[in-house]
């Protein structure tokens, strides 16, 4: 027993090492692989849809690779026909919105002072001149932080894209990258951990289970929740009659992708443009953004993404301000989930170490040991991996 459970441990430690090494690798070739990064994310959104349409094909059985074939090709044509649709009716006027957008906003910023200013003034005699000075004064600092961490975020972001040119280049294939990723996801599931020592692959197994179980949920909900929010708020703001108001739900989608303070960051950005160009409709925005993050917080969450990263909120915004630090937008997207992942590999590794071999069979067997409470993972059905009948 002793000696299993030694030999258990060092395969523990052999199974980090591989870890840590692997991501030190991708860390160095991070801006290499930033368009298989991208096409992957997106292979992995749609691979259910493709799964989906595979079980419905009668001849499933007899012929998989066929079956995936044809359903990864018809979803990539529909893609492909729904991306031109958009590139030929939407993006150019989202484009034009954008540019005038961005060009205007010094412009917004400036009339939303105006019209703070003038609210306030109005109420002038009524708020103590010290009150007004503290108040100034944090206004200020907030926006002096705010400048700073946006600078960095831009900063960190545009020198990753920019001193890439391979990501430029990549861009041109990554319709392939998705195609292959999605027909061939069970061989390349199962390349993952081939290369390495036989006696350690149930272990990686698991850890690619986790991995999937935490940043799978994590990406596809964020993603949702994203084109949910977006749409809700550019609807509601084109009712409302409210300017830039695709621009505006395209904004309250991406920041969606940050978790926490992300919507609040998107509501901000909304009512600043409001109180610059339509400032009698302020209250309306703002009510609109309350019942969207309402909406969003008591059916959307519970429902698409439940406790996918499972860490406390005030975890989540220091892993985001350091990852803005350091990483730019990559750190405040990729930093929760990564944690979390990192979390849950770490709660694992610890449990698997702790816990004894099995009696009866005289010799450690990983991943077969029932009382593991995160056994079962490889047997759960994967969106990267095909089910059994399907391999």
């Amino acid at each position: 027993m002793e000696s299993s459970l030694k030999r258990k441990r060092f395969l523990l430690l052999g199974t980090a090492a591989v870890v840590v090494a692997t991501l030190a690798v991708l860390y160095l070739l991070g801006s290499v692989l930033l368009t298989l990064g991208i096409s992957a994310v997106i292979a992995y959104v749609l691979l259910p849809v493709a799964k989906l349409m595979e079980r419905g094909m009668p001849w499933r059985r007899n012929r998989p690779g066929l079956a995936r074939g044809i359903s990864v090709g018809i979803i990539f044509l529909v893609g492909l026909g729904v991306f031109a649709g958009l590139i030929i009716a939407v993006v150019p006027p989202t484009i034009e919105q954008g540019q005038g957008f961005i060009e205007d906003f010094p412009t917004f910023l400036n009339n939303a002072r105006i019209t703070i200013e003038g609210w306030v003034a109005q109420y002038a005699d009524v708020v103590p001149a010290d009150v007004r000075n503290q108040i100034e004064e944090a206004l200020a600092g907030a926006g002096a932080i705010v400048g700073t961490a946006a600078w960095n975020v831009a900063k960190q972001t545009l020198g990753v894209i920019v001193g890439s040119f391979s990501f430029i280049l990549g861009l041109a294939v990554a319709p392939v990258l998705i195609f292959y990723l999605m027909k061939d996801s069970s061989p390349i599931r199962e390349s993952l951990h081939t290369p390495f020592p036989t006696a350690i692959r149930p272990f990686l197994r698991d850890i690619i289970d986790i991995a999937d179980r935490t940043l799978g949920g994590y990406i596809r909900g964020q993603l949702t929740l994203g084109v949910i929010v977006g749409t809700i708020v550019a609807v509601g703001l084109l009712i409302m009659g409210v300017p830039f108001a695709v621009v505006l739900g395209i904004v309250a989608g991406l920041t969606e992708l940050v978790p926490i303070i992300g919507p609040w960051i998107g509501g901000a950005v909304g009512v600043l443009v409001t109180l610059a160009t339509e400032p009698d409709k302020v209250l309306w925005v703002i009510l609109l953004y309350l019942i969207v993050q309402l909406l969003e917080n008591t059916l959307l969450v519970p429902r698409i993404q439940a406790d996918t990263l499972n860490m406390h909120p005030i975890a989540v915004i220091l892993v985001i301000t350091i990852g803005s630090q350091y990483f730019g937008l990559w750190g405040v997207i990729l930093g929760p989930p990564l944690v979390a992942l990192a979390k849950d590999v770490i709660i694992y590794l610890v449990e698997q170490w702790n816990e004894a071999p099995g009696v009866d069979e005289g010799a450690f067997v990983p991943g077969v040991d029932n009382s593991d409470p995160l056994e079962g993972g490889a047997a759960q059905e994967d969106p990267l991996q095909e089910s059994a009948s399907g391999s």
